[in-house]
């Protein structure tokens, strides 16, 4: 009798487990931001972008003040501040922003070309278009956001991205939100954005990092070679800024990118020189070779 029970046990067990298998092969096979995550998440294991110290000695370096950065061929913008809870916007900021494309969005100058070339990109590849659903708002803006949808899904005045421009809430015809990842656009947005300027701002598996659970449609601007980077290392922005030492310089794809402080920096020689406040109390210097 006892034998005979646990034959039946075993049988059940079996059928639970073959149950379990096939109900998870059904759901996987009905839905296509499942499957991207699986394939998206497995080919990143054999990804790394790999930043090389480079000796001050190896550079031709020439002391800058900020106030003169312009005028000594250096282009300033806003492209890597790092805004969140811990790093609040200062008081009296304020965007560099224009209208893309007559759209009624409103985005960082800085961001204007990059996001024009994803879309280009998204179309190409996909045969749809990247829409923006929200991008700056201004302090109020989003305090009534965050009074309409709560802090779960809405930062403080402050502390949201979307205050400098830089960050894009993204859709595709029929597609938005979570939504987003099972289209053609939200998937190709989510794997190549970073080879045009843009990351995706919080990534899955990163909330401890980020506060912010993942959200496949919110991209942010960082510019080249640093949405390769991150991208690439599945970092947020949070871990790349901090590991970014003070002071030490570092080679990347072309590139020479260093981060400083102080109001007189070092900038190295190149074909294009990029400053942009981390608003950290630091400077990070974007040079192309």
């Amino acid at each position: 009798m006892i034998f005979k029970r646990k034959k039946l046990f075993c049988r059940a067990l079996l059928l639970l487990v073959l149950l379990a298998a096939v109900t998870a092969a059904v759901l996987f096979a009905l839905r296509p931001d499942l499957r991207f995550i699986v394939k998206h998440e497995f080919g990143r294991l054999s990804e790394s972008a790999e930043l090389i110290r480079v000796s001050e000695k190896n550079l031709n370096l020439e002391s800058m003040y900020i106030d003169e950065l312009e005028q000594n061929g250096c282009i300033l913008n806003q492209s890597l501040m790092l805004v969140n809870s811990d790093n609040l916007l200062p008081e009296g900021f304020s965007a560099d922003t224009q209208e893309y494309k007559s759209s009624g969005a409103v985005i960082n100058r800085c961001a204007l070309n990059a996001f024009e070339k994803l879309s280009e990109a998204v179309r190409d590849e996909t045969g749809q278009n990247l829409y923006i659903m929200s991008s700056f708002r201004t302090a109020a803006e989003q305090e009534d956001i965050l009074a309409q949808e709560g802090s779960d899904t809405a930062m403080a005045a402050g502390s949201s991205e979307h205050q400098t421009g830089l960050a894009l809430d993204v859709y595709t015809d029929g597609f938005a939100g979570m939504g987003f990842l099972k289209s053609d656009a939200g998937q190709f947005v989510n794997s190549e954005c970073g080879e045009y300027g843009f990351i995706i701002r919080y990534p899955l598996f990163k909330k401890k990092v980020t506060g912010i659970e993942y959200e496949p449609w919110h991209i942010r601007y960082v510019g080249l070679p640093h949405s390769e980077i991150i991208s690439l290392e599945h970092e947020t922005f949070e871990e790349y800024v901090e590991g970014l030492e003070i002071g030490k310089f570092y080679e990347y794809g072309g590139y020479i990118i260093s981060r400083q402080q102080g109001e007189l920096i070092r900038v190295p020689d190149g074909s294009e020189k990029t400053v942009s406040g981390d608003n950290c109390g630091g400077w990070i210097i974007t040079v192309k070779k």
